[in-house]
């Protein structure tokens, strides 16, 4: 594997906090996971820092010019096996006027197999007066020797041939990767690229095996029909895959970028997944296709009480899209019940279309559960926070649940092994009323959720007040265990 520039994963995201009135520099970390035949997994970072966010001075050549200095170190258990610390310079602008160019940087580390957390500091070298901004994530290496795998997927901004090799090419390309996991309206195009591994191993010398690409919905896992594709290619080594889709017509939602790999049976051997978003206003569900739903002899036809199925369609939040929440709102409000059988016959159909009523069966189930445990006398259980991640990513691997904690608002924590790709994900809720059992999710560093590294600071805000945005952990207090308990569930 050439050492270049490689893929990076839009799994993980963390955005380093920053005050804008403190010019404190704003960067996007990410990270992926890959593996070179003969030498083993390693971790590509890459590092993508606000041009606009950083001072800028005047260098020798009386050419202004930006330096952040960047710490990562990689640890287990607290335990820190690689770790690194250099200098990252901007490219030179004639005046400071107009926009300032984001500089970007790539670092391979090699790591054995396992569970990782990365921990990464940037500070500014001409504003050394701010402190530096910090970010952490969960970082997982996992390729088996006896498997077929599939390296993170890189979402890419661009791609073009070329015949010399740069720090940006890649399988005879360069790659631009795309450093964001959110796609508004005004990007209308889904590069992207990934590594195959042991095809030849497991499979077979020359055999032949399918890479099937396609985007799905995050929520309901249903695929989006017009993106859906297929390469057809010979065992070897290292398999790649570069392709795109065009994105204009994608309604906004959350999706998952999949990449699945199949042998000549069609059996599935591996699968990968990148988490996005897309905004895009313009497009709205089909009306027509859902009015065109035939509801007779539907389990359907049994809920013909127009406030029950209402409670019935609010249910669905927690694993509906933005997209579908905003249809089933208008269609509450209208109050018709045959355009709300259709669409909750459609909803159903589209997770399990042999038997909806069944999966929408063993959804009530849980939603009654829901009720019982978090309900409020306000809200419904599937209204709160903890209802809602419940129903969304099932009952968590770990609850840890504190009421007395000196100094501390009754908090919990979920933590979750494997989560809809994802491992080793948490999330924090917390009860500052003292009085409700609503408790609400201020941290989770999970795809998609509210991510917010002061969340200690909030647990102890019962007694500890604190306006300053750069302090992330509250000060030591007797009985205070609430890092303790996020770093290790019990």
């Amino acid at each position: 594997m050439k050492k270049a520039l490689v893929s990076v994963s839009f799994a993980l995201l963390v955005i380093i906090p920053y005050a804008e009135a403190q010019r404190n520099v704003k960067a996007h970390v990410l990270h992926a996971s890959f593996y070179a035949p003969g030498k083993g997994p390693y971790v590509e970072t890459y590092v993508t820092v606000i041009g606009g966010s950083v001072v800028m001075t005047r260098n020798a050549a009386k050419k202004y010019q930006g330096a952040v200095e960047i710490s990562m170190a990689f640890s287990q258990k607290g335990e820190i096996k690689s770790a690194k610390k250099y200098t990252l310079i901007s490219q030179e602008v004639e005046d400071t006027s107009g926009v300032i160019p984001n500089f970007i940087d790539q670092q391979r580390t090699s790591l054995p197999n396992g569970d990782y957390d990365l921990e990464i500091s940037i500070q500014d070298k001409n504003n050394i007066t701010n402190k530096p901004v910090k970010g952490s994530m969960a970082i997982t290496v996992d390729f088996p020797e006896n498997k077929v795998s599939v390296s993170d997927i890189e979402l890419l901004e661009s791609y073009t041939k070329v015949y010399n090799q740069g720090p940006l090419t890649k399988s005879g390309y360069d790659l631009v990767p795309y450093p964001y996991q959110y796609y508004p309206e005004t990007v209308n195009k889904l590069g992207f690229y990934a590594e195959i591994y042991n095809t030849k191993q497991v499979l077979g010398i020359d055999e032949r095996f399918v890479a099937e690409y396609y985007v799905e919905s995050f929520e309901s896992k249903a695929r989006i029909s017009s993106m859906n594709s297929f390469s057809r290619q010979t065992t070897g080594s290292v398999n790649v895959v570069l392709a795109e889709f065009l994105i204009q017509d994608l309604p906004t939602g959350n999706y998952n970028m999949v990449m699945e790999i199949k042998d000549k049976t069609g059996a599935a051997v591996a699968v990968k997944k990148a988490f996005f978003q897309r905004k895009n206003p313009k497009i709205q569900m089909s009306l027509e296709d859902i009015s065109a739903m035939a509801t007779a002899s539907t389990f359907v036809t049994k809920m013909n009480n127009v406030d029950s199925l209402a409670e019935f369609v609010r249910s669905l939040r927690p694993i509906s899209s933005q997209m579908q929440i905003h249809y089933a709102e208008t269609q509450l409000n209208n109050k018709d019940l045959g355009m709300m059988q259709k669409y909750f016959l459609n909803f159903w159909m589209t997770r399990n279309a042999e038997n909806p009523e069944q999966a929408w069966f063993e959804y009530h189930k849980q939603v009654r559960a829901v009720q019982k445990e978090f309900g409020t006398k306000t809200l419904r259980g599937y209204d709160t926070d903890r209802g809602r991640v419940y129903l969304q990513y099932g009952p968590p691997d770990a609850r840890t649940q504190v009421d007395n904690e000196p100094s501390a608002y009754p908090y919990e924590i979920w933590q979750y092994y494997k989560l809809k790709g994802q491992t080793n994900r948490k999330f924090v809720f917390c009860n500052p009323d003292l009085v409700t059992n609503n408790f609400r999710l201020i941290h989770s560093d999970a795809l998609g959720e509210v991510n917010d590294p002061r969340w200690n600071m909030k647990v102890h805000n019962r007694d500890t007040q604190s306006q300053n945005f750069e302090e992330f952990n509250a000060p030591n207090h007797f009985g205070g265990n609430a890092l303790d308990n996020f770093n290790n569930p019990r």
